[in-house]
């Protein structure tokens, strides 16, 4: 199973396959427009990212990337 987590102070997103191989993600993607990150979810084979406005108590998009293409889009909750 994936596994994604968000590491906050560096703004990077690091997926780590079953094998263990680690992929890295820059975050300018996933808090594009003034976002922050609500949690981190893995579906199938995705790992997605809830993420939404600063002033917003609850995430309101979806950002997905899969363990081998990297940053699959967005879409809204």
């Amino acid at each position: 199973m994936l596994l994604g987590m968000w590491d906050q102070s560096s703004q990077v997103l690091t997926i780590t396959r079953p094998n263990g191989q680690r992929f890295s993600y820059n975050g300018s993607a996933i808090l594009a427009g003034s976002h922050k990150v609500f949690g981190v979810e893995t579906v199938g084979g995705e790992v997605h990212v809830l993420t939404g406005p600063n002033t917003n108590r609850s995430p309101n998009r979806r950002v997905i990337f899969s363990d081998s293409a990297g940053y699959r889009g967005s879409k809204g909750l």
